[in-house]
């Protein structure tokens, strides 16, 4: 397996891991832009759009059975918010050429390319210059339709209501879905001049991730951004851990919901980022405090107490934040708060037990080992590096996991402090969900 980074211009590159491992290859294109609250729905949307259909490909269906003269290659798209950055990526998963059949000469890998460039520069316009525009309400609809929906799994909204409270009034807080309000707000005309801004202001990071030759995918690529202004781009590295005052107040808020279980969500601040030397001793911290069904929030909190239907803690590496979420009975609430407490001051006073930690070591260490078991998995992890402004392989980091001590596990869980408490209270007659 050997891995090449290949830079075209100041915000277009190409990192290219050649494997034989694989018989589906991987591309992806990484578009990096600065969270923007009024920006970032708006390109998602513009997004959603433009992958319903092109000038060339002028519909999901169009497109689809082009994907399927290419031996049956998929492309799909997310946004998702890393720090203070939104990333909107496209990804094809293709079957490298090898496996053609005998007669065939079709580049694949190049072929599903041109199809995501068509997708791109040559979106479908009507006289005006304009997408689509059943395309763009039928997608506003979804969207609005996705938010709301949120609500119903009350697991992952009462995550993200905390989330939200603890980083509001930072870049880190902002949303890349918007609010419905904003949503609805959107016109056809923002959304179609956004392409422009898209292609131009964007940071491009292209994975391959296969066995096939890149030469001819990088060039194809290289060659279309070549045309527009797009000049130097840093968006990566910088990141910022969220640091709270001695004297700023307890975040807390209770909202009611008409359900039974209640929603206990802790976040507190840590001060470590990704790119702190303290990375991995705060990545052992979570795993024994609340990272697995053997962590001391899982046993003690859920299995000696009853307390509570699911305990977990969850390290966010971009921002040095530690994130709880616990299901219980709303009566269970204070009790259940002070054990999370109680476990964490027991970290902080080093109580960890030379198990916990070899455990630990053993999962994380594990975790780094399989990233070579998809192509997915090798981009998340040298993606997420890129980000940070890290240069590290996986042998690396499991290294400096091996080598962290329980001094050094003590001392990042003492930098752990509380920030905000959010409780979604369940006042209804919903049954309670084992999680």
């Amino acid at each position: 397996m050997t891995e090449k980074i290949i830079k075209k211009d100041g915000a277009l590159r190409f990192h290219v891991i050649n494997t034989d491992k694989f018989k589906m290859s991987r591309l992806s294109f990484n578009f990096i832009l600065p969270a923007d609250k009024e920006r970032s729905p708006l390109t998602r949307i513009m997004l959603a759009v433009m992958m319903r259909g092109c000038e060339k490909y002028p519909s999901i269906v169009s497109i689809n059975k082009r994907l399927d003269e290419l031996y049956g290659a998929t492309v799909s798209w997310r946004a998702v918010s890393v720090g203070e950055r939104h990333i909107f990526r496209i990804s094809c998963e293709i079957l490298s050429n090898k496996y053609r059949l005998p007669d065939d000469k079709t580049d694949i890998l190049c072929e599903v390319a041109k199809v995501i460039l068509e997708i791109l520069f040559n979106p479908r316009l009507d006289k005006n210059k304009l997408l689509s525009r059943p395309n763009f309400e039928s997608e506003k609809k979804l969207a609005i339709d996705a938010i709301k929906a949120k609500i119903n799994d009350q697991k992952a909204y009462s995550a993200e209501r905390c989330r939200r409270i603890m980083l509001e009034g930072s870049p880190a807080g902002i949303s890349a879905e918007g609010s419905v309000e904003q949503i609805e707000g959107f016109t056809l005309e923002q959304v179609s001049e956004n392409i422009e801004y898209f292609l131009n202001n964007s940071a491009l990071e292209c994975y391959y991730i296969g066995s096939d030759d890149a030469d001819g995918v990088i060039s194809l690529v290289s060659d279309a951004f070549s045309k527009l202004k797009r000049g130097e781009k840093d968006f990566v590295g910088g990141e910022k851990p969220l640091i709270r005052g001695e004297d700023e107040p307890l975040r807390s808020v209770t909202e009611r919901m008409n359900v039974s279980q209640g929603r206990l969500n802790i976040g507190y601040t840590c001060g470590v980022i990704m790119s702190d030397a303290d990375y991995p001793a705060m990545s052992l911290f979570n795993e024994i405090f609340g990272g697995s069904s053997v962590a001391k929030l899982f046993i003690n909190v859920r299995e000696k107490q009853s307390l509570c239907y699911y305990c977990y803690s969850s390290y966010h590496s971009a921002t040095g934040t530690v994130m709880i979420g616990c299901g219980i009975k709303p009566e269970n609430r204070e009790k259940a708060f002070a054990e999370i407490e109680k476990q964490l001051l027991a970290m902080q006073s080093g109580e960890i037990t030379d198990e916990e930690i070899k455990t630990a070591k053993r999962t994380v260490i594990s975790g780094a080992r399989q990233i070579y078991d998809s192509p997915s998995a090798l981009e998340a992890f040298g993606f997420r590096r890129i980000l940070a402004g890290v240069s590290e392989t996986s042998a690396e980091l499991m290294e400096k996991i091996e080598g962290v001590s329980k001094e050094k596990i003590v001392k990042v869980a003492q930098k752990v402090r509380l920030d905000t408490v959010y409780f979604l209270y369940g006042d209804g007659e919903e049954e309670f969900d084992d999680e």
